[in-house]
C-alpha cells in the first residue's frame, strides 16, 4: 500500500467545514467527483491502479492510497474513523457493495454507492442494504434524457420542490420564436411563476439586474413552475422545434433499455435499433411497447427504408462515441430534429454539441453530480450543477436564526447568488423585490460554486 498527499488545505467558515471524504475508485466517475469536491473538502482516494491515482494526485489536492478499497486495513489507513462521507464509485458493482458493507462496520459516516444493477437498487429500496444512497448511472441518464425530450430547446433541466419547480437552461438565439437578443431584462415578459436567475456568457456568470442586456449565444437560466418552463420553452426554442412524439433509441444495452422504458412511460412512440440479434431479442422481450429492429443504424438504406428521418428525436447510446456521433449526424441529415448522444468520454461533450448534436450527456458526470449532493449541508433537498460546476442550484431549508430572514430581495441580500423560488408550506413562491425569506422556508438558490459554502452558512 502506498499513500501520498499534497499540501494540506486550510479553510474556515461555511457548512460543512472541512468534510472528510473517502472515495473508492479513481476511474472517470471518481475523477469527476474529485474535481467537484477537492477544493472545499478533505478527499482521500483509494484505488489499486497507481497510474490513475498518480494522474489525480498530480492534478488535485487530495490524498491517494494505492490499495484494495474493500480492505479493512486500507480503510483504516485512510482514516475511516474520522470520515463524514464514504463514496464507493468503482466500475464494478460487487466491489462497491463489499466496500460499502465493510465501511458500514467501521464508521457511522454516510455511505453512497454507485451501481448499475437493478437488483442491488431494488434491494436497497427494500431496506436490505445498510447504505444511505445508491445511485444508478442508467436511471440518472434516463431521467436526464426524458427531461430533455420533454422540453425541446432546453440545454439542461432539473426538478426541485418535488417537481413543483424546475431549473431550465436555454441558449439564446435571434431566430427563436421570440427574439430577446439585444433586449434589457426589464423589457422581457417574465411569467409570474418564473425568475430569471442567471445569464452565463463565456466565462462570466451574471446575476441579472433590469439593465442587463441579453446577447446572442447567452445561456439564460430560469427557475420556474413546470407550466412557466414550458411557456419559456415555446418562446426561446428555435422555430423548427415542436412537441416530440416519436423517438428512435440506437443501442439496446442496459442504458438504452432504461431510456426506452422511461420514454415509453411518457407515452411516446419508441423504436429501438441494435445490430446484435441477441440484444434486440432482449429489448423485444422486455419492452413490449417499443418497436425493435435488428439492424445497423449507420446503414443509410435501413434509415431511409424505415423513415428514421421522420422521427422527432434520436438517442444514440451505443458503446462507441464515434459511432454515436456518426449516427446522430446521419439522422439529422435525414430530417430528425433533435439528436441526443450518451457520451462515454466527458471531454467529448462540448465537441459533440459544437458539431451539431443537440444534447451530449455523460453518465459519469451525471452520476458525479448526484454524488456531490451528499457533501452539501444536510438541509439541502435538491441540487444541480451547471457549466462544469461553475454554477450550482440547490434547494436549502432556511435556519430560523438566519440573518437573511425578513430582508426584501430588492436589497439583493445575497452576493453572487439569487433566490429563484421559495417553498413555503404547500406553496411555491417565485419572488419579486418585496418578498423576503421566513423561518421554515426552503429556498431554491442559484450561486457561483465557490460561494456555496458561505451561502449555506449564511442561510
Amino acid at each position: 500500500m502506498d499513500a501520498t498527499h499534497s499540501n494540506a488545505k486550510r479553510r474556515s467558515g461555511g457548512y460543512p467545514d472541512f468534510v472528510k471524504i473517502i472515495l473508492i475508485g479513481a476511474g472517470r466517475v471518481g475523477t469527476s467527483v474529485v474535481a467537484a469536491l477537492q477544493a472545499q473538502h478533505d478527499v482521500t482516494v483509494i484505488d489499486l491502479d497507481g497510474d490513475h491515482l498518480g494522474a489525480i494526485g498530480n492534478r488535485y489536492d487530495v490524498m491517494t492510497i494505492v490499495g484494495n478499497g474493500t480492505s479493512r486495513s486500507v480503510m483504516q489507513d485512510a482514516g475511516i474513523d474520522r470520515a463524514d462521507l464514504v463514496i464507493a464509485a468503482t466500475d464494478r458493482d460487487e466491489i462497491n457493495i463489499v466496500a460499502a458493507l465493510q465501511a458500514r462496520a467501521l464508521t457511522k459516516a454516510r455511505i453512497v454507492v454507485r451501481t448499475s444493477s437493478a437488483e442491488y437498487l431494488s434491494a436497497w429500496r427494500a431496506g436490505e442494504l445498510p447504505v444511505d444512497a445508491m445511485i444508478s448511472a442508467e436511471n440518472e441518464i434516463a431521467q436526464a434524457v426524458a427531461r430533455a425530450i420533454g422540453m425541446p430547446g432546453a440545454l439542461q433541466t432539473d426538478l426541485f420542490a418535488d417537481g413543483r419547480a424546475e431549473m431550465v437552461e436555454f441558449e439564446v438565439h435571434a431566430d427563436a420564436a421570440e427574439n430577446i437578443v439585444g433586449r434589457r431584462i426589464a423589457e422581457l415578459r417574465v411569467p409570474d411563476e418564473s425568475v430569471i436567475a442567471s445569464l452565463i456568457r463565456a466565462n462570466e456568470v451574471i446575476i441579472p439586474g433590469g439593465g442587463d442586456i441579453v446577447q446572442e449565444g447567452d445561456r439564460i437560466v430560469l427557475i420556474a413552475s413546470p407550466e412557466a418552463s414550458r411557456e419559456w420553452s415555446v418562446r426561446l426554442a428555435r422555430r423548427d422545434l415542436a412537441a416530440i412524439r416519436e423517438v428512435v433509441v440506437v443501442g439496446g444495452g442496459t442504458t438504452g433499455r432504461t431510456i426506452a422504458r422511461a420514454l415509453c412511460a411518457q407515452r411516446l412512440r419508441v423504436r429501438i435499433v441494435d445490430a446484435d440479434q441477441a440484444v434486440a431479442r432482449i429489448c423485444a422481450e422486455e419492452i413490449s411497447q417499443a418497436d425493435v429492429f435488428c439492424a445497423d443504424a449507420t446503414d443509410t438504406a435501413f434509415l431511409q427504408r424505415e423513415n428514421i428521418g421522420h422521427a422527432d428525436a434520436i438517442i444514440c447510446c451505443t458503446e462507441r462515441d464515434e459511432r454515436d456521433l456518426l449516427i446522430a449526424l446521419l439522422a439529422k441529415s435525414l430530417g430528425v430534429r433533435i439528436a441526443i448522444a450518451v457520451v462515454g468520454d466527458p471531454d467529448y461533450v462540448p465537441i459533440f454539441e459544437r458539431v451539431g448534436v443537440d444534447h451530449a450527456l455523460n453518465q459519469r458526470l451525471v452520476v458525479a453530480e448526484e454524488i456531490v449532493r451528499f457533501t452539501h449541508d444536510p438541509r439541502t433537498r435538491g441540487f444541480a450543477m451547471l457549466e462544469n460546476d461553475r454554477v450550482e442550484v440547490l434547494e436549502l431549508e432556511i435556519r430560523p436564526e438566519s440573518s437573511l430572514i425578513g430582508r426584501p430581495f430588492r436589497d439583493r441580500p445575497l452576493e453572487g447568488a439569487i433566490v429563484g423560488a421559495i417553498v413555503r408550506g404547500d406553496r411555491v413562491i417565485f419572488p419579486r423585490g418585496d418578498d423576503a425569506l421566513q423561518a421554515g422556508d426552503s429556498a431554491i438558490i442559484l450561486a457561483e460554486a465557490q460561494r456555496v459554502a458561505a451561502l449555506e452558512q449564511a442561510l
